[in-house]
């Protein structure tokens, strides 16, 4: 089961096409997804994919160019469908909020799916109602097997959905699904359901039932905490109540969403919490630093090291079950393998990690075990420096810093402080944290404890998970009100936040890095010192989800309205970023405390004090701006003590005072951070000014937040520390040995003979030519895009001018000029943008200064509004210059902007063309065909050709990647590197300063370097 779906742009209300064509509909970018809870409940139905923005407003998303109208949505993605569908979704989401909040469920594609009647247990995992199932078991073993949205599947069953006795590896896992059933078909007869969560294989043939005279068979046992969708919170009463504990004989869909396995989760978050942490570390990345820098020069070296770490990486996944169908796309940062440190639980398990050898790990292998004949090719050059990039990166924030990571599931055995990590050793303490982690508050140090939940069907240990206690408040109250009645003394009180509502843990898939913490003695002192009751963060409030309904008459607003509240992605992004920040100022007091001399403190006083002084200056000022009553007493405490005659003592006074203030912005962030996070289930908003406000507090810019998302960060410079926080002692630490990398690549010309000896026909070359146009076309769009989408945001203007210069206008929604969507005639003014204002964010040198359709202003002269930024590309391509005009200009085109997954599915568009190709040529010519793509690929006359086009000193142009060759026939290419390839020597000259020069002459490929 699969469905296609076409994507367009509710804004412009036009397809997004993959090429110039703007009529032909095989030409509009498609997505296929398979075995989705849509398709179930809509077979043979058509949908297609809208995007929403920061700019975007409830009227566009009722645009459409077929007619569709807007019918779930999952944050910033829009699901269309024809009007006929709307009556279904509202009785299988009657609470409009829900088409939005779990629209994941029905949008996500599934690995297997079976549709057939089985036997569902619903148990109610409540503590109120603890284990009710309409009797068929007893209600303290119905308990036991389910948790939030956690609960059993017959080892049957799970053989089928997961196709187990065609898998090399048949260990037992955890599985994440989906299901769903229709209304009126089965015992559940009046309503739709639909739902999600995680389900342990179990012997269910086995289970002791409450009573022996009535022993029905179970397929599955599922909480009532995995059904979505009623309207409960509906004022007139539900129209679908929640469904109730029992026994039902349903037709269900169930897929099987991803299965449980170890891996790794890197610990970088953590490290700005925790001051005294970070010595257990600075170390390990220290020789990592090191080694790097020793090696970054020679490509040999660094290949090899390329392969080691993909290796490892793949080894912790256990990625032993290996695809053929998924092997170029890939071609990522071999270590983004497994590291999905700022996932949701949902998207956490989307990439089946069971896939194929990264291609460039392969190529790069065979390369190294043959020899060496392609390493200083521009591709693998290209892939080697964003590996050397990435490395010198994640070693400066500590990003190769991991946990071991697993998926939870609940245990009633284990109590709160307690937890099962099934590797590691009875009786140790352990290290644990989930992501996204927050503050310190969420790192635990837990008691570990083998328990039966860890079993599965096979008496063996379940593949990647942790098990993990769900105790709360009640159940620890009535254990020690149970061992007080029998005269025990308690050594332990019912904390203000268990473990589970430190992580905010729930059982639909999330997973958690642990370690042991004897490795870790720093940090196991300090979690444990942080979190004693006097020294933790004030727990963080979680609000019940607030519905759309109107009290008065029960009405809901239009699902437009609830959709763009929904797709606010920015806020949390932005929340996040300044606790982390009030974390590292925090953290950098207590640096200074232990570490600094008294001149580095009373200059941190000055500092701290100048700037609040400041902001008083501000009160004072025109148009004030006021500072917070919450946060007004701590700045005149710190601005009162640095006036005052300075001794250790009194600087620490004035530090404390400092960190209390942090702590309770910190409180406040976390606060208004969960609002946020629930956003797209809540109509709760959070207080985006109350942020903002905030951030003017802060006595200096936390910079490396920001600068280690940049793409150019540790390629020629590094990330510069403004203070002494954690991560950016650690950056320090890494830029004494940074260096830029000298790794160099050669013509693709030079490598022309790699298919020496293989002939290939006229024929054959015209088929790779017509091939690779196609390829390049699509390939070079999708570059495009994504070198667009770093610097700008939202559609783009074609402009012609009267002279017929075609100018693109950029970031018009940020410019927001209101009739740019209905222009006819534009007079434009070119106004230069001022250098300060200029970032990497946004480099462009000049403005857009438009008068559409002859508007006039209310001083009745022409209104000219800012429009938006000149293209680079324009400015280079007509000589733009500030104080141009032009009158009469005509909008020829509005352009889409792609976001990041339209951009991968442009590059799966490209790669798909390439597979056909090869899919299309007989295998006995598949060589012949590899050797005349190659031949094209691999000439000198393109790169001359381009250059000439472009006016360009041929030796100054980018060096051709030859990508089409190594898309369409990857296996050819290393089937050639076991073999050396060139017989003769060609003398090429080599920058006397570059590594090949100094480093080695390389014989064995047969050039010599002078």
């Amino acid at each position: 089961m699969t469905l296609e779906l076409k994507h367009f742009d509710p804004r412009l209300n036009h397809w997004i096409y993959i090429d110039d064509s703007k009529t032909d509909s095989q030409s509009i970018l498609t997505e296929k997804l398979s075995n989705t809870l849509l398709e179930f409940y809509f077979p043979g139905k058509e949908f297609s994919f809208g995007h929403s923005d920061e700019y975007s407003n409830d009227e566009e998303l009722k645009n459409h160019p077929d007619g569709q109208i807007l019918l779930l949505s999952s944050k910033t993605r829009l699901l269309y469908g024809d009007k006929e569908c709307l009556e279904t979704i509202q009785k299988i989401c009657p609470d409009s909020k829900d088409r939005g909040a779990y629209g994941s469920i029905f949008l996500g594609a599934c690995k297997n799916a079976i549709h057939e009647k089985l036997n569902i247990l619903v148990v109610d995992d409540s503590t109120e109602k603890a284990g009710e199932n309409g009797g068929i078991l007893s209600n303290d073993l119905a308990y036991k097997l389910v948790g939030d949205c956690y609960g059993q599947i017959s080892t049957q069953l799970y053989d089928k959905i997961t196709l187990r006795e065609s898998q090399a590896d048949k260990s037992y896992r955890v599985i994440q699904h989906r299901f769903g059933w229709v209304d009126g078909v089965g015992e559940d007869t009046t309503k739709y359901r639909f739902g999600k969560g995680t389900l342990r294989p179990y012997r269910l043939d086995r289970i002791k039932y409450a009573d022996t005279k009535n022993e029905p068979k179970i397929d599955i046992i599922l909480p009532i905490s995995s059904f979505k969708g009623t309207d409960k919170d509906r004022p007139k009463g539900p129209t679908k109540p929640q469904i109730q504990p029992g026994l039902y004989q349903q037709n269900i869909w169930l897929a099987e969403k991803g299965q449980s396995q170890q891996g790794q989760m890197s610990i970088s978050q953590l490290l700005a919490s925790f001051p005294q942490g970070i010595k257990d570390f600075a170390e390990e990345l220290e020789v990592q630093a090191q080694r790097l820098a020793s090696i970054e020069d020679d490509p040999r070296i660094v290949a090899t090291y390329y392969c080691e770490r993909y290796e490892k990486r793949k080894e912790s996944l256990s990625q032993n079950k290996l695809k053929t169908s998924d092997i170029i796309n890939q071609e990522t940062d071999v270590k983004n393998l497994g590291t999905n440190d700022d996932l949701d639980a949902d998207q956490e398990l989307d990439d089946d990690p069971a896939k194929d050898d990264l291609f460039m790990y392969k190529l790069i292998k065979a390369d190294l075990l043959g020899h060496q004949q392609l390493l200083e090719t521009e591709k693998v050059k290209q892939e080697l420096s964003r590996f050397v990039q990435s490395e010198w990166r994640d070693i400066a924030i500590g990003k190769t810093l991991t946990f071991d990571r697993g998926m939870i599931i609940p245990s009633k055995e284990l109590k709160n402080g307690e937890i099962c990590a099934p590797w590691l050793k009875l009786g140790e303490k352990v290290l644990n944290f989930r992501s996204p982690f927050l503050n310190s508050n969420g790192l635990c140090v837990s008691t570990n404890k083998h328990v039966e939940d860890q079993i599965g069907p096979d008496g063996k240990v379940l593949e990647g998970v942790i098990v993990v206690s769900d105790e709360d408040h009640k159940r620890i109250q009535a254990r020690i009100t149970e061992l007080e009645a029998q005269g025990i003394d308690v050594d332990f009180i019912d904390p203000a936040e268990t473990e589970s509502e430190r992580q905010a843990r729930d059982y639909d898939g999330d997973c958690i890095g642990v370690a042991l913490a004897s490795k870790y003695p720093n940090l196991t002192a300090e979690a444990e010192y942080r979190n004693q009751p006097q020294n933790a963060y004030a727990p963080t409030v979680k609000l019940k989800k607030q519905s759309f309904y109107d009290p008065t008459d029960g009405s809901q607003p239009s699902f437009e309205k609830i959709a763009i509240h929904m797709s606010d992605s920015i806020s949390v992004g932005i929340i996040n970023n300044q606790v982390t920040a009030l974390e590292a100022l925090e953290s950098e007091i207590e640096v200074l405390k232990t570490y600094s001399t008294f001149e580095q403190k009373s200059n941190y006083l000055d500092q701290v004090s100048n700037h609040y002084k400041t902001l008083f200056e501000q009160e004072r000022q025109k148009e004030p701006k006021l500072i917070r009553e919450e946060y007004k007493p701590y700045m005149q405490g710190v601005v009162e003590i640095a006036h005052s005659q300075r001794t250790p003592e009194i600087i620490q006074q004035a530090m404390d005072i400092n960190r209390q203030m942090y702590r309770s912005m910190i409180e406040e962030g976390c606060y208004q951070n969960q609002i946020a996070v629930d956003l797209f289930k809540s109509a709760k908003k959070p207080e985006m000014d109350k942020i903002r406000e905030n951030s003017r507090y802060l006595y200096r810019d936390v910079n490396y937040i920001k600068d280690k998302k940049s793409r150019s960060v540790y390629l020629s410079t590094g990330i510069t520390p403004k203070g002494y926080s954690p991560v950016e002692l650690l950056i320090s630490q890494a830029n004494k040995y940074f260096q830029e990398s000298q790794l160099e690549s050669r013509p693709i010309v030079q490598f022309k003979d790699l298919f020496k000896g293989v002939e290939f026909t006229p024929q054959q070359k015209f088929a790779a030519i017509a091939a690779k146009y196609e390829f390049d076309q699509k390939f070079n769009a999708a570059v495009r895009m994504e070198r667009r989408r770093e610097t700008e945001k939202g559609p783009s203007a074609i402009i012609q001018t009267p002279q017929s210069c075609q100018l693109e206008i950029t970031n018009l929604t940020h410019y927001e000029h209101p009739l740019i969507w209905k222009a006819q005639t534009l007079n434009i003014r070119l106004d230069e943008i001022p250098e300060k204002w200029r970032t990497k964010e946004r480099p462009h040198k000049l403005l857009a200064v438009a008068q559409i359709n002859g508007e006039i202003g209310e001083d009745k002269k022409p209104a000219y509004r800012n429009l938006g930024t000149v293209s680079q590309q324009s400015v280079t391509d007509h000589n733009l210059k500030s104080g141009m005009t032009m009158q009469g200009a005509k909008l020829l085109e509005l352009k889409p902007e792609l976001t990041r997954s339209q951009t991968k599915l442009l590059f799966d568009k490209a790669q798909e063309t390439a597979l056909a190709f090869y899919a299309s040529i007989p295998e006995s010519e598949k060589l012949a065909s590899a050797a005349a793509a190659w031949n094209i690929c691999a000439s000198r006359q393109d790169e001359l050709e381009v250059a000439r086009k472009e006016n360009a000193n041929p030796q100054a142009i980018a060096k051709k990647v030859s990508n089409f060759a190594f898309a369409a026939f990857p296996n050819e290419i290393i089937s050639r590197l076991d073999k050396l390839q060139w017989e003769q020597c060609d003398f090429v000259r080599s920058d006397k300063k570059s590594a090949i020069a100094k480093n080695y002459i390389s014989v064995r490929s047969c050039f010599i370097y002078k």
